[in-house]
């Protein structure tokens, strides 16, 4: 999907810089208390089951593998496709059923993909003809074609905040790979140095793109940039592999595509993944959870299965395993970004749906120890971690059954009020040596832990 293709980490190389505009800095505050999102990935290459865009990137690469049956060289592979534009009509696509199925999930907001690296445009853009409503696509005729449009709309109505992925990089864009020059990796193909008209062309078209989201799509909250490689030089890290292969400055002044969007969008949340500084209001591990708060705002991304874009017989994570991502990600501070990809029809698989139901369930019992809270700083044993409300008053420890018991360092003699959440049940606590411990965990009997519950401490 996204530079964790590319590298193991997502994290900024450049020093976090919180944002000044009181606006951004009071949104950034409503979207840590959000904790939990749907991102998705979807286009044309659904239709092949494959990778999305990267296997038209010129690199050996594991994410890159050409299927030999799509096209024997690598020019006939991108022709074909490049032609599933002609082919790609997701008649089951309903955007209202997702939405639901995100908010019943406990899902607070959504990052979609209007662009991927492929260039290919899943919004109505007047720059390109590779677009989902362009006349070469069938599914242009119907009147859910515009599908960014109906995403975003879909997921308001169901009050969940709505984030535009858009992709730096352009594969199929002419000012970004000349054709006049074969691809050589996933940068820019020419020297922006030498051919400086056409990459001013290339910024007037991403600035031109980025503009239509921010102003056709109604109120978007966060603008969520991959593509690492394009970037300024000064923010390159040589220390990182990826970075360090980066051959040329591609500049596209996020300055100035900052400025228009957020007049458009006022407090909008920009993203401009990996890159650091006051164009990265948050940052995005991805594929993984850091090992403690890095002490900035950030955000996990992950695919629910092993895919970000849809694949078959795919092998979707447990309703266990993605609750424990979810407290391992909540009690370091972070939110989680959840992946799916749907189905060439337009559908999820319905596997997902069950996890998003089961997660939901487990969210309406233990949702208060998430929602709004914050990392607590405290020194845990047996419980994965804990969190703490905003007000003080509470401590919420996170753990799995049978891993008891759990007591964190604690400081005074008071005894804190300790509850099981959902059943309501008191748990007994006590002091020992400068740790609170909480005494009868062993004996749980509640439907809805999923093998994870949550004690409620309250002060």
């Amino acid at each position: 999907m996204m530079i964790a293709c590319l590298s193991g980490s997502a994290m900024a190389q450049a020093p976090y810089i919180p944002p000044s505009d009181p606006l951004v800095k009071e949104k950034l505050a409503q979207w840590q208390d959000l904790k939990f999102g749907l991102l998705m990935h979807w286009g044309p290459y659904s239709q092949w089951g494959v990778v999305e865009s990267w296997s038209i990137c010129p690199e050996d690469e594991p994410w890159c593998r050409r299927d030999s049956a799509h096209g024997k060289t690598y020019f006939e592979y991108v022709r074909n496709y490049e032609n599933l534009q002609h082919t790609f009509n997701p008649t089951l696509f309903d955007p209202s059923e997702w939405a639901r199925a995100a908010k019943d999930a406990g899902m607070k907001y959504v990052v979609f993909t209007t662009k991927h690296h492929d260039g290919f445009c899943m919004f109505d853009t007047k720059l390109t003809d590779y677009r989902v409503t362009d006349a070469k696509c069938p599914f242009h005729t119907d009147p859910r074609a515009n599908i960014a449009k109906y995403v975003f709309d879909a997921f308001r109505q169901e009050s969940l905040w709505t984030g535009a992925y858009f992709s730096k990089p352009d594969w199929h864009c002419p000012y970004y790979w000349w054709p006049y020059f074969p691809p050589k990796d996933r940068n820019v193909n020419y020297l922006p140095s030498k051919y400086p008209e056409r990459w001013q062309q290339f910024k007037d078209f991403t600035y031109g793109q980025i503009q239509e989201l921010m102003t056709g799509y109604g109120p978007i909250d966060i603008l969520w940039l991959d593509g690492g490689q394009v970037r300024p030089a000064n923010t390159v890290d040589p220390t990182v592999d990826w970075q360090k292969a980066i051959p040329v400055v591609q500049d596209i002044d996020m300055p100035k595509i900052a400025a228009m969007a957020r007049r458009h969008q006022p407090g909008l949340l920009v993203v401009d993944r990996t890159v650091g500084g006051e164009y990265e209001n948050y940052v995005t591990p991805e594929g993984h959870v850091p090992e403690k708060d890095p002490g900035v705002p950030w955000e996990t991304c992950m695919p629910m299965g092993t895919s970000w874009s849809w694949v078959p017989n795919e092998r979707y994570k447990s309703t266990d395993e993605i609750v424990r991502t979810l407290a391992q990600v909540v009690t370091r501070g972070g939110s989680l970004l959840l992946n799916i990809g749907p189905r060439p029809d337009g559908e999820f698989d319905s596997t997902a749906y069950v996890r998003l139901r089961e997660v939901g369930a487990w969210l309406k019992v233990n949702g208060e120890a998430v929602y709004g809270t914050r990392a607590a700083d405290l020194d845990v044993q047996g419980a994965i971690g804990c969190t703490r409300s905003k007000d003080g008053q509470a401590i919420y420890l996170f753990g799995e059954a049978g891993d008891v018991p759990w007591s964190i360092a604690w400081k005074g003699e008071r005894l804190p009020k300790a509850t099981l959440l959902g059943s309501g049940r008191k748990l007994r606590a006590r002091i020992d040596k400068g740790r609170l411990e909480i005494e009868g965990l062993e004996s749980w009997q509640h439907v809805e832990t999923n093998g994870m519950a949550v004690v409620k401490l309250t002060l």
